[in-house]
């Protein structure tokens, strides 16, 4: 119950700032499925793997025997593309990370998994395998054309060659590793590279908002400080990392990303009227500087209104809000008790 009304709050603004595709890993990855189907909000959703006991499974057995199951139940869904979760190459042993990826292949399943989030994770992945984290999963056969990567941070050249390589999608997430001081990743060099990245919020719990729009300026200015270069990373190729960059980054730009010809119809209408918005010279720069989560009117999810002129068809966003103010209570109790 918990886990659903936190899913039903972040689909409620995530649709409200125009996000059609998210990509998830958490627990009770069934739940989250069924609430955002009924939502109409489309998502790679993956089940969390990890190697101790959480909420949902408490042994490798169980969760490998839950995402199974979720795999089989929700493939070829218009809308939920199943995928498992191992945590990351630090909290998933080698035996448990190859029977994940055996469990892909056999499924054509999605797998995500966060790589070299922090300095720390890749010095001590060398420390125990005598290779770095992305160098590490390719030497067990892990990484392929179906591998979602998070964060990906601290990558060597050689490890970015190898998400080439491999067509591994990025899943860059600024504001999350500014905030938890993870570092920059080298988000210009694997562009250059060619390879698909897209923009992740890492979600509320170490961003504090799912806010794309907000991400996208936020990615554009952080690489232009980092190098010291203003045209690093130009507005236009910000707004693509969002939305067909997106797309490749979760190995879904057949379906969505772009609209055009023989995809999903997943589009955001939004308000280009506002103070702040006003004059408009170019159309990018004004997308990924000047717009707001608020500006987005709205939303068309697989042909699907989910929200017209600001109001959300699909939720119940005061229903959303109580319960999350509940469980908000409930949380302060506990920690007082």
């Amino acid at each position: 119950a918990f886990v659903r009304a936190g899913t039903r709050l972040g689909l409620a603004e995530m649709i409200r700032g125009g996000t059609t595709t998210y990509c998830d890993m958490y627990y009770f990855e069934d739940a989250i499925a069924e609430e955002t189907k009924k939502a109409g909000v489309r998502g790679v959703l993956g089940e969390t793997i990890i190697d101790f006991p959480v909420a949902d499974n408490k042994t490798n057995a169980e969760a490998m025997a839950y995402t199974e199951k979720f795999l089989k139940r929700w493939a070829n869904d218009p809308l939920i593309v199943p995928a498992a979760a191992p945590h990351a190459p630090y909290t998933v042993s080698t035996d448990h990370l190859r029977a994940i990826k055996a469990q892909s292949d056999r499924f054509k399943s999605p797998v995500v998994i966060h790589v070299a989030e922090t300095k720390k994770e890749r010095d001590d992945i060398f420390n125990q395998y005598g290779k770095t984290p992305a160098a590490y999963l390719d030497s067990i056969g892990f990484l392929s054309n179906r591998t979602i990567a998070a964060h990906s941070v601290w990558l060597s050249p050689a490890e970015i060659n190898i998400y080439l390589e491999r067509g591994v999608g990025a899943a860059h997430c600024p504001q999350s590793n500014m905030k938890l001081a993870s570092g920059v990743a080298s988000v210009p060099a694997l562009l250059a590279a060619g390879v698909a990245v897209g923009i992740g919020t890492d979600g509320a719990a170490s961003n504090n908002d799912l806010d794309m729009w907000d991400e996208m300026d936020t990615v554009a200015k952080l690489h232009k400080l980092t190098s010291e270069n203003p045209t690093i990373l130009p507005a236009r190729q910000a707004f693509e990392m969002a939305t067909i960059g997106g797309a490749r980054a979760l190995h879904l730009d057949k379906t969505t990303g772009s609209i055009e010809s023989g995809k999903r119809a997943d589009i955001v209408i939004v308000d280009m009227d506002g103070l702040h918005q006003t004059p408009m010279f170019n159309v990018y720069s004004h997308l990924v500087y000047a717009t707001k989560a608020a500006d987005v009117r709205t939303v068309i999810i697989n042909g699907r209104l989910v929200m017209l002129d600001r109001r959300l068809l699909t939720l119940n966003e005061n229903a959303i809000k109580k319960d999350a103010n509940a469980y908000r209570d409930k949380i302060i109790k506990s920690l007082k008790e």
